[in-house]
């Protein structure tokens, strides 16, 4: 079983504001900002340290070594859309699938997926966990999609929208 995690521009440009002053996150924040001004998939690997007592690598070959000849616990995919729907999720499972698996996917399923309430909700309690303000933005593309498959209005999507979180 492969471990990732879905970034995209959105949220690193959130991100990046609170790390620029860590002078421990400068690299990780020059590889960021080096993402927002590109238009390409990239990884960013984690690893384990060697005396870790719960080590971890994943299996896969085709996944980078660190300089202690670990392969990575887990990785994210930074995919260079704005926000995520299922659609970039796809996306990025076809793109690991194919660069570490080499696996070509063919249709994606959602096994436990989660209603978009429970979601909003786990978010904001991790957001409020760690002491930041939970900001929605809802794109263009979920407003639209909404308006279609509900028959609604812009203004009224918005309105269900904006009273669910």
């Amino acid at each position: 079983m492969i471990s990732l995690c879905v970034c995209t521009k959105n949220y690193f440009r959130n991100a990046v504001e609170e790390l620029k002053d860590d002078p421990d996150e400068a690299d990780f924040v020059q590889k960021i900002e080096a993402f927002l001004v590109g238009d390409e998939v990239r990884y960013h690997y984690y690893y384990d340290r060697p005396e870790d007592d719960d080590l971890y690598e994943l299996p896969y070959e085709k996944l980078p070594r660190n300089e202690r000849g670990l392969y990575p616990r887990s990785l994210e995919v930074w995919y260079p859309s704005k926000g995520i729907n299922e659609a970039v999720i796809e996306a990025c499972i076809r793109e690991v699938s194919r660069d570490y698996l080499e696996l070509e996917t063919g249709y994606i399923s959602f096994i436990h997926p989660i209603v978009r309430e429970e979601a909003l909700q786990a978010y904001s309690e991790h957001i409020a966990r760690f002491g930041g303000n939970v900001k929605m933005v809802f794109t263009e593309e979920l407003i639209e999609l909404m308006m279609k498959q509900m028959s609604l209005t812009r203004e009224e999507v918005v309105n269900l929208l904006d009273r669910s979180v």
